[in-house]
């Protein structure tokens, strides 16, 4: 089958620097119901639609989705990939949605494809309107009893179950490094010294907590590491060591242009620096969101090609542009990777670029 994917990126290329949000969730699971409805309405078996986010795709100005179709398909559909893509790009700062998406994917683990026929999308649309959940839990005000007060374990009842029913979950893997993280917060001690703190590490709180400071550290590393470095100038060497050098004088000075420091930059045809190159991925584009060197011309698509160093050396991948990426004339396919070697020439539809 043949599906057109121009101009589309895949959902790996697309969120590898930024988090999945509460939106998108909610629209891949509808998109999910939608084609595999549309599959099974042309007589087609779901099952054979691909799922790892290397072959799902999404493009950039509407956000549709668009999927692969393999007939016959006797290899994994990739949808545990999928869901660990999702579970490691989440958006940590919204507490529900992390908790949906964890219990999500720990249904899929002991459901497998029964559980995403049908009750997985029931667990997601509770994303659109929550009724439970730690941020609703704050804002919701608890009605005014005048004489009766709710006891602990009242209200730690429904809470219970839900631990009890993730552990119970959780003793079907064998290995233990593929258990859920224990939720169960420890119990509090009777006879506790009033300043005393609790046992830290325990409960939800405690765990999307750590994923946070996680997921903050991991962003202000990348923003460090992604400020571009001014070019360094060539340090002058005299001819004569011995001889100072004089500005008033006539002489020429030599310069030595023989060294290199091992740093890659990105020129344009001009010689101008665009970019240092410090060992990250640099994506090239219009879109100031999505790249991070921005060309702003009509013929270069939103997320046009991608720099990255692998193996110590670096590398031009084609984001399937519209208009092309070549190398020293040679245009690349959607996602092929070609090494590149000092004083090659890049070019993105009509712009030229430099890898020195």
């Amino acid at each position: 089958m043949y599906y057109d994917i121009t101009s589309r990126q895949n959902i790996s290329t697309l969120y590898s620097k930024k988090p999945l949000d509460r939106n998108w969730v909610i629209s891949f699971f509808s998109s999910m119901k939608r084609i595999r409805n549309e599959a099974v309405r042309f007589l087609l078996d779901p099952s054979n639609l691909i799922w790892n986010p290397g072959n799902v795709y999404q493009e950039l100005k509407t956000g549709n989705f668009g999927y692969l179709y393999v007939p016959y398909l006797d290899e994994d559909n990739g949808f545990s990939e999928m869901m660990d893509f999702i579970v490691g790009h989440v958006d940590y700062e919204d507490e529900e949605l992390v908790r949906c998406v964890y219990l999500v994917a720990e249904q899929y683990k002991s459901g497998g494809d029964a559980y995403i026929d049908d009750k997985i999308y029931s667990d997601i649309a509770e994303l659109k309107n929550p009724v439970s959940g730690i941020k609703n839990a704050e804002k919701t005000e608890e009605p005014v009893r005048s004489e009766k007060t709710v006891s602990e374990p009242e209200r730690s009842g429904d809470m219970k179950t839900i631990y009890s029913c993730s552990e119970a979950i959780g003793d079907e893997f064998t290995d233990f490094w593929e258990r859920p993280v224990k939720l169960r917060p420890e119990e509090k001690k009777h006879g506790k010294a009033s300043g005393e703190e609790e046992t830290k590490g325990g409960g939800l709180i405690s765990f999307f907590s750590r994923m946070r400071n996680k997921d903050r550290k991991l962003r202000k590393e990348y923003e460090f590491e992604s400020e571009a470095e001014p070019a360094v100038a060539e340090e002058i060497r005299y001819s004569d060591a011995e001889t100072p050098y004089d500005k008033d004088s006539e002489g020429t000075v030599f310069v030595d242009l023989s060294a290199d420091d091992g740093t890659r930059r990105l020129n344009s045809e001009s010689g101008e620096c665009l970019r240092v190159l410090n060992g990250e991925s640099v994506v090239i584009g219009k879109k100031g969101e999505d790249a991070d060197l921005v060309i702003d011309e009509k013929e270069i698509s939103r997320m046009h090609a991608r720099i990255f160093l692998k193996d110590e050396d670096y590398y031009v991948e084609d984001l399937n542009s519209t208009n092309g990426t070549f190398k020293n004339g040679v245009r690349l396919k959607p996602y092929e990777q070609k090494k590149l070697s000092k004083g090659d020439e890049i070019k993105l539809a009509t712009k030229k670029l430099i890898f020195t």
